[in-house]
């Protein structure tokens, strides 16, 4: 398997053996933008979140890249503003909050209700 890089043709990317950081980055973003959308995302999210998986795998293989050389040609530059400022638009469309979900489960107190419950208990 090549090694994965901010040019690798989508081909290559769709062939992600799953025990590489990149399969795993590719999971985990996935994973953290589905919750994001409340768990259960639309048709229109799912595509949202496609497109922000690829992108913040192509923005962290230029980071990587950049890290290792120090150095970015202007193609490079241009590209990398490109795919971070699509990657905020696409962020942006899926929400900046998190969704409400109906099936969060109870809400879990504060360390300050918890504590003012005591005292009220202590003062009975």
């Amino acid at each position: 398997m090549h090694e994965i890089g901010p040019y690798s043709r989508p081909n290559v990317l769709a062939k992600l053996d799953g025990r590489t950081r990149e399969a795993r980055l590719v999971r985990s973003v996935r994973a953290d933008l589905t919750a994001h959308v409340g768990g259960h995302p639309s048709a229109t999210q799912t595509a949202l979140i496609e497109r922000a998986v690829q992108l913040t795998l192509r923005v962290a293989a230029m980071d990587r890249k950049y890290a290792r050389t120090g150095a970015m040609t202007d193609h490079d530059t241009r590209t990398y503003l490109a795919w971070s400022a699509g990657l905020a638009r696409l962020l942006r469309a899926l929400g900046l909050d998190p969704a409400k979900t109906a099936d969060a489960g109870p809400r879990v107190p504060t360390i300050a209700e918890i504590l003012a419950e005591q005292e009220r208990e202590h003062a009975r």
